[in-house]
């Protein structure tokens, strides 16, 4: 559960979270027979966009080791859990990693340590991640021997992170809808109402709904999603007669923006 008591600094925002993740989905299509499960994600940076690139992967499925010199930030994803187990040393990461990879279950790890160090160790020993993303440059920039360890890694076959996100002409024939509740019960009701409308083949969007409450439980409680004017409209009206018959505990409101950027929103 995503708690932001005592954590220094920006967290992942939800947002930005999903659309990594989509990206993520987008790249396993591409690549990984459609599933980024029993596949290692290896990020420089567990700042704020290593969060989010943590909590998107292990949302997908994947699995997910962030590199980080500043314990503090490692500490700090830890408390929000965007990091499951903070390590000090690469045989430690891959002890914890090895087996999550071979029953292809999601986890992220946080190692302590300098890329500039740890990057050739990995190349060395032939650790072979699937994707590799450096999200902050400008904060870990590639020298020898690290850049030639970085190259080494990438001639093997494996996917960078993309910096940019095109989207696909199914995700602009959608809306980025946005939802939020004052209470938890009210969020999980409004997420069930979202699922059904849904098709169960879809399951990108499914996926990220069923998984995205376990991590989003702070306020503001909100959920995103694409939907098209359709489906946004079905779970409107299926959540204004649901609260007729069975009230919400608060205000509840969707709110996206229309065909000329203009943002929009209704109250239940």
């Amino acid at each position: 559960m995503v708690t932001w008591e005592g954590v220094a600094g920006p967290g992942p925002g939800q947002s930005a979270v999903y659309r990594k993740y989509l990206r993520l989905q987008l790249i396993a299509k591409k690549n990984f027979s459609s599933s980024i499960a029993g596949r290692l994600v290896l990020s420089l940076g567990f700042e704020k966009e290593g969060m989010e690139l943590a909590l998107a992967t292990t949302i997908a499925g994947g699995t997910f080791l962030g590199i980080e010199p500043e314990s503090d930030a490692l500490k700090s994803a830890v408390r929000n859990a965007s990091c499951d187990f903070m390590v000090n040393t690469l045989d430690e990461a891959l002890r914890v990693l090895k087996n999550e990879i071979r029953k292809r279950a999601p986890l992220s790890t946080g190692l302590l340590g300098s890329p500039a160090n740890l990057l050739p160790e990995i190349a060395e020993r032939g650790v072979q991640p699937d994707l590799i993303a450096n999200l902050t440059p400008e904060r870990f920039a590639l020298r020898d021997p690290s850049r030639a360890a970085w190259d080494q890694i990438l001639e093997r076959g494996v996917q960078q992170f993309p910096a940019d996100f095109h989207e696909s002409a199914e995700l602009l024939a959608r809306e980025e809808v946005r939802w939020t509740a004052t209470s938890p019960q009210d969020m999980r009701r409004m997420d069930t109402i979202a699922l059904q409308a849904i098709p169960a083949t879809d399951t990108i969007r499914r996926q990220w709904l069923e998984h995205a409450a376990r991590y989003f439980r702070h306020a503001p409680l909100e959920r995103v999603v694409h939907l098209s004017g359709e489906e946004r409209a079905k779970i409107f009206e299926a959540l204004r007669r649901e609260s007729q018959s069975s009230p919400l505990q608060g205000a509840a409101i969707l709110h996206w923006r229309d065909a000329n950027g203009v943002q929009q929103s209704s109250s239940i």
